[in-house]
């Protein structure tokens, strides 16, 4: 399950995740993603895994075939997780945009909305 954060902004948007992601989720949450893209051109992303207990390989091929997509889009990356595995697959998973994308523990969350928004 996702939750679309008050923060978000513009063209940056934050996202909650808690428990694990389905396909179902993405069937909604990548059209949202997709309208903010063609309003603003580009986004920004935050992502708050701090809650998030993996997701299914369907869901993860349909996520990650969907970041290829629309990479060059994404002008920031910032994840939020106190879990080491959650980095360990931000860098494997890192190239795959084209940006820049960092990783901020819990208790930087303030930070990591400053860096991603501006």
């Amino acid at each position: 399950m996702y939750h679309i954060l008050p923060e978000s902004n513009g063209n940056t948007i934050g996202i909650r995740v808690e428990g694990q992601l389905s396909v179902d989720d993405y069937a909604t949450l990548l059209p949202f993603v997709t309208e903010v893209i063609d309003h603003h051109g580009n986004i920004r992303i935050l992502s708050d895994l701090r809650d998030f207990k993996g997701t299914n390989i369907r869901a993860m091929a349909k996520a990650i075939c969907y970041l290829y997509k629309y990479a060059s889009r994404v002008e920031k990356k910032v994840i939020i997780a106190d879990e080491q595995w959650v980095y360990n697959w931000a860098r494997l998973l890192g190239p795959l945009f084209k940006t820049e994308v960092r990783c901020y523990p819990s208790s930087k969350i303030e930070r990591a909305w400053e860096w991603v928004s501006n």
